[in-house]
């Protein structure tokens, strides 16, 4: 397909997970001059990890840059930018190679906090999933790599620092989110090149860590899941975006409940502060760089 410039999208908010990224969108989504996904992530560049994790991708990437277009409000007299917040591109290469491909000179949302954080609120607001299960415990599910070096950011920034300008990333630190929201949010729009004076008026709340009511409709629900989508035409149908966002919706509303979870041991965070911290001081080297040369 031929494009032009003006059709492609403008900027994607590529990570980190609990780290600010729904309180992000929401000030993005507020913007009158933002066209953001009505679904926030379209998962067009990568699927979500856990899909990766289970081997349940959609492939949303082979229905080609028409669909991915259509995921977004049109441009008109007010909208001027447009944009979706997939936090799982971080973790793909390949997503980092195809949206390049794409749009090199897109603009990179990238939300931040110290991953021993970032990891273990992941995994109690992840606890319940639809898709995959993941380990009993914090300490098992550390023992899967792929699952462990989510909070290497360094590692998995590295493909996009590569192929983008240093000037096209914006780095939002989930404390600064915190402290001075309306100076964080300032920063995104004036990033974006629209009014950064526009002041939303949104209330977001955390999403908050999950728990099943009933343990054995998870696994259940699982098995029905990966069963039907091996089935001819009825598992393409599953595979709509769409559609398996509206059956983990409905999931979630049967077999999700609220769930505050123990604080991580002193003894446990410092061991994996330790195992981060060279991917730690890589980041902080990476930061720098594109701070000074942006």
């Amino acid at each position: 397909m031929t494009q032009t410039q003006t059709s492609l999208i403008d900027f994607i908010g590529i990570g980190a997970p609990k780290c600010g990224t729904t309180w992000l969108s929401a000030q993005l989504e507020a913007h009158p001059q933002i066209g953001f996904a009505p679904a926030k992530e379209v998962y067009y560049f990568a699927d979500t990890t856990l899909r990766r994790f289970a081997g349940q991708e959609l492939r949303c990437f082979e229905r080609g840059d028409n669909w991915y277009h259509e995921q977004f409000p049109p441009l008109d007299g007010t909208i001027s930018c447009r944009g979706e917040f997939c936090p799982s591109y971080l973790y793909s290469e390949q997503a980092a190679v195809r949206i390049a491909a794409y749009n090199p000179e897109i603009k990179l949302l990238l939300c931040l906090r110290p991953p021993v954080d970032m990891i273990y609120s992941w995994y109690w607001y992840n606890r319940n999933a639809a898709v995959a299960s993941l380990p009993k415990t914090f300490a098992e599910m550390m023992e899967h790599p792929f699952l462990r070096d989510l909070g290497c950011f360094a590692k998995h920034l590295r493909p996009y620092v590569e192929r983008f300008p240093a000037a096209n990333f914006l780095v939002v630190q989930f404390d600064a989110i915190r402290r001075t929201p309306d100076e964080a949010c300032r920063r995104v729009y004036e990033f974006l090149g629209i009014d950064s004076s526009f002041k939303p008026e949104v209330e977001t709340g955390k999403n908050a860590a999950r728990a099943p009511r009933f343990p054995l409709l998870q696994s259940s629900a699982q098995r029905a899941y990966k069963g039907i989508s091996s089935l001819p035409g009825v598992g393409a149908a599953l595979k709509s975006p769409l559609v398996a966002r509206t059956l983990e919706s409905v999931y979630h509303r049967l077999n999700s409940k609220a769930q505050k979870y123990e604080p991580l041991s002193a003894e446990a965070r410092q061991k994996w502060v330790e195992y981060y911290l060279s991917d730690q001081e890589e980041l902080g080297q990476m930061l720098r760089h594109l701070e000074e040369v942006g």
